[in-house]
């Protein structure tokens, strides 16, 4: 699974993305072709270049961090032109100015940026070879420095010109063009052996402008490196959700057994299980993670069934549409590999007997296959294998009714407790109390 069809399921994953500040198209194609991974040894390598990133942001001022990101920015695409040389074609004036636009762009970037990060490779005798004036100006066209005779041709043709003789001025004129075209087809030659060190330079400065996107987020949010383990663990200290404001961090714990969390209406479960799932693919697309500290295990692939799933186009149910979402989770579970399964309100939209047995169904046949399985409910007296959690919930004594829903939040602890009990919560009519709902609707009339 790449970025991009990672972000394509992930709203979360996808709004990061938009906010991030990445100059250049090169670094945008490279994290968006960047595959889910495995490896622990790239993780943190992605870790440590934005770690030097952010001690290199640091040591800039707003002027000159405006400039570097500037010089970013001016860094253009140039694959096409670079295949047109690997071609052996001959170069348009256009694709000739790419390259020496794109080389000198380097050269600045090189000098300015601290090298012993990316290796940005020497482009000098490219602008030698498309700068013969050594102006260094970021223009191009075929100079008359490059050769005597075109020189000359070129005099002729104007003092023909001058002279209003038409017939040689335009014959001078081909001539000018044939050595023009002469001198495009020497330039390709000349370019030819320096394509690995263009590649190189497309290739480092796509690095190098989405490890600093990537600091700058890292800043922003003031994200953490965690610890990655062979255990079977997936712990946070302080997990929170870096897009929502006044987000309450928790703690989280997760190992062997399927992961069970009960808890009352907007008590915060949902987003739990969206926050486990942006961060598991934060880590395993090299990006650090949105919590205090962290042991962590990586998995094959986060599968998740948030939301009521309804796909009209095909005619589905929401609830026709989750089964059979869930059906092709079981099956990938069934492998044995390791992934992170988070599933909010399993058989909410059906009746409360049979959903309890298919959150039941869901967890047993779940068990002890390798992955982590998180599972939100309403539905009590669950007797299936499994670790019990509830989102601590109201704080009572703080209550008075009515309150406004849109500051429910600022009642509710949303801490993770272990729960021995084996009963969801009964906090609906408690809610609707606290918002002030018809008492004669609710039975309290």
């Amino acid at each position: 699974m790449t970025f991009q069809q990672a972000i394509s399921q992930n709203p979360s994953l996808q709004a990061i993305y938009s906010q991030m500040e990445i100059q250049t198209p090169m670094a945008r194609h490279l994290l968006l072709n960047t595959p889910f991974s495995t490896s622990k040894q790239w993780i943190e390598q992605q870790w440590q270049e934005i770690e030097k990133c952010q001690a290199h942001l640091h040591t800039l001022n707003h002027q000159n961090s405006q400039r570097f990101f500037m010089q970013l920015s001016n860094i253009h695409d140039i694959k096409g032109s670079i295949k047109l040389l690997q071609q052996n074609q001959i170069l348009d004036d256009v694709s000739l100015f790419e390259i020496k636009a794109f080389s000198l762009n380097i050269k600045k970037l090189k000098k300015d940026f601290p090298t012993e990060l990316f290796q940005l490779p020497d482009l000098q005798e490219v602008i030698n070879i498309l700068d013969p004036e050594k102006l260094e100006n970021q223009q191009f066209y075929i100079y008359s420095a490059y050769s005597e005779e075109l020189s000359q041709a070129r005099k002729l043709w104007q003092q023909a010109k001058n002279e209003e003789n038409e017939q040689k001025a335009h014959s001078l004129y081909v001539k000018t063009l044939e050595i023009e075209h002469r001198i495009r087809e020497t330039l390709g030659i000349k370019l030819f052996p320096y394509i690995p060190a263009l590649l190189k330079a497309l290739d480092t400065v796509a690095k190098i402008d989405l490890a600093f996107a990537k600091a700058k987020l890292t800043i922003e949010y003031n994200f953490k490196t965690a610890t990655i383990t062979t255990e079977k663990k997936i712990k946070y200290q302080s997990i929170f959700h870096p897009l929502i404001k006044n987000y309450q961090p928790i703690d989280v714990e997760i190992g062997e057994e399927n992961y069970l969390i009960t808890g009352a209406n907007m008590a915060g479960k949902t987003m739990i299980l969206k926050t486990l799932a942006l961060n598991q693919l934060l880590l395993q697309y090299g990006f650090m993670l949105a919590c205090e500290k962290a042991e962590l295990t990586l998995v094959e692939n986060v599968y998740t069934s948030i939301g009521d799933g309804q796909n009209e186009m095909q005619g589905l149910s929401s609830f026709a549409y989750e089964v059979k979402n869930l059906h092709n989770i079981i099956q990938e579970v069934k492998t044995n590999k390791t992934f992170l399964v988070l599933v909010d309100e399993l058989a909410r939209t059906t009746n409360p007997i049979e959903g309890k047995q298919l959150v039941e169904g869901f967890l047993k046949v779940c068990n002890q296959k390798g992955s982590f399985i998180v599972v939100t409910t309403h539905y009590s007296n669950i007797e299936a294998p499994c670790k019990r959690m509830r989102v601590k919930g109201f704080k009572h004594q703080e209550l008075t009714p009515p309150i406004k829903i849109e500051d429910i939040s600022k009642h509710i602890d949303y801490s993770l407790i272990e729960d021995k009990t084996n009963q969801a919560p009964t906090e609906a009519l408690n809610l609707c109390r606290l918002l002030g709902i018809d008492q004669e609707w609710i039975g309290e009339s």
